[in-house]
């Protein structure tokens, strides 16, 4: 009751605040006295391009604020992980998590942190973050409090960073991925709006940067749970060893190092949807346990006796064919058929080419800012857009007209170095008069990389790293690379010969 008290002071004093430095002042006096955690407390702020976040340290004060705010990245921190999935999180120890690529979290002493996220009706635009300089100081209990304090923090302070003239957006405009005017993508939307109307399973398959994950959020906005969370799980991007603990949660002391219990992301997604991507890389040991949720609705935690209700719907995405994984064994077929209820197919871009004008205008005006407006295309630059195969599809088209934005400084973009000339052209496959001497799509695939990890000299994160020019994250080229037994070494050795 105190705090509830302390609280609503909290929020009328911020009201009275008439600009931003008044909004940092009354939270950096009256916070400390409503937080469970206050060694470093920080709120960060998605960018418009949605890579980086802006940062407002509350905790401890900054007796002079920098003219420009400092970024952290969205990918490898877990403030970033938060704004992408909508999930709260408690780390135990910063310097433990496997989630944490760079070392913002460790900055001041920090050794444990609790983030929630901060939302703007049903939409995730920021993060609050709260940090202790004991290993485990932060849990999970504290999380309920502080979305209550952000939802109070995060609000004051949007409301004064935006101009007093700037109209207020109720509504995020539509994903670049989603743009698109060609009788294939909208018979596909209007197929995924009627299925947004219902609460049955839907399986998204499409090539790798086609925007699936974008389709699945669109899904679930159109949708009664438009309200509720929605929860990305991306599961090659979890280790075989904890993908159950991270789904359906684990009470403590069901395994070494759980020391507390753990809510699962189907538990947090209650009320919501569940977007379960790369679906056609999971075991078959998770398998079987998916295929109860969507059979019966409930699941145990790991180490749990009690049955857990799922009130949630189930989306699912692939770049796999599930027929092909069913026929090989690796998937289970009566989980592809509770699956496969509504299939929506995102087509590659070189099928649906009239959606590449519409789709560059969409990229340019999120890439533009206020000191320089929307760029267009030059005729050359429209020319090497069309003539190209766009094997990445919208994520390398995105990629390509990024790179000119920043590199060129003509009003109009021709695309100077597009493409990049060791993959405009690949050379054709030997001619071969016997399908059994044909290569395998597996094989096929293992070459392919290997021709990228040559190119880049066995680099695979970063901005010339492999996993760029295919258009994938890090961690799916690793586990592909593993799966068909491509090795990165040889290539760097080759590199430094």
């Amino acid at each position: 009751m105190e705090t509830t008290t302390q609280l609503e002071a909290l929020r009328e004093r911020l009201a009275r605040c008439g600009n931003l430095d008044e909004v940092l002042e009354v939270l950096e006096q009256d916070l400390p006295s409503v937080l469970p955690a206050r060694d470093r407390v920080s709120l960060a702020f998605l960018d418009p391009d949605g890579e980086k976040m802006r940062v407002y340290r509350v905790l401890p004060p900054v007796t002079d604020r920098p003219d420009e705010l400092p970024r952290v990245r969205v990918d490898g921190t877990v403030v970033g992980l938060v704004a992408r999935d909508g999930v709260p999180r408690v780390v135990g120890d910063v310097r433990a998590d496997r989630n944490i690529r760079f070392g913002h979290a460790s900055h001041d002493g920090i050794r444990s942190t609790a983030s929630v996220p901060v939302r703007e009706g049903a939409r995730v635009v920021g993060v609050m973050n709260v940090g202790s300089h004991v290993v485990g100081g932060c849990t999970e209990a504290m999380l309920d409090e502080l979305a209550e304090i952000a939802a109070v923090v995060g609000p004051a302070i949007l409301d004064r960073e935006r101009p007093a003239t700037a109209p207020r957006l109720e509504v995020a405009a539509p994903a670049p991925e989603l743009v698109g005017r060609s009788e294939v993508f909208r018979t596909l939307m209007a197929a995924a709006r009627r299925a947004a109307a219902s609460d049955a399973t839907v399986l998204i398959t499409g090539e790798t940067g086609v925007g699936k994950t974008a389709l699945a959020r669109a899904i679930h906005r159109w949708s009664t749970r438009g309200e509720g969370p929605f929860v990305a799980v991306h599961l090659a991007d979890l280790p075989p060893t904890l993908v159950e603990s991270e789904l359906f949660g684990h009470e403590r002391g069901a395994f070494t190092g759980a020391a507390a219990r753990r809510t699962g992301r189907f538990e947090l997604a209650h009320g919501g949807s569940i977007f379960l991507d790369e679906i056609g890389e999971s075991p078959l040991s998770l398998q079987s346990k998916l295929l109860r949720v969507l059979q019966d609705g409930c699941f145990e935690l790991v180490g749990g006796s009690s049955t857990v209700a799922a009130n949630v719907r189930v989306i699912a995405a692939t770049n796999r064919d599930l027929h092909e994984a069913v026929a090989r064994g690796q998937f289970r077929e009566d989980l592809f058929y509770r699956l496969n209820v509504i299939p929506l197919h995102v087509p590659p871009l070189r099928e649906r080419r009239e959606d590449l004008e519409p789709l560059v205008d969409a990229i340019l005006a999120r890439l533009a800012t206020r000191e320089r407006p929307a760029r267009r295309i030059a005729p050359e630059g429209w020319a090497r857009l069309h003539a190209h195969p766009w094997r990445g599809n919208v994520r390398e088209l995105e990629s390509v007209l990024r790179r000119a934005v920043v590199l060129e400084d003509a009003e109009e973009l021709v695309l100077s170095g597009f493409p990049d000339r060791p993959f405009a052209n690949p050379p054709p496959p030997p001619v071969t008069t016997e399908i059994s001497d044909w290569p395998t799509r597996d094989e096929n695939e293992r070459r392919y990389i290997q021709r990228v990890l040559q190119h880049t000299a066995g680099v695979i994160e970063g901005a010339r790293g492999a996993a760029k020019v295919l258009g994938m994250r890090p961690s799916t080229l690793r586990s592909r690379m593993k799966r068909l037994g491509v090795s990165a070494d040889g290539v760097r050795r080759e590199g430094r010969s």
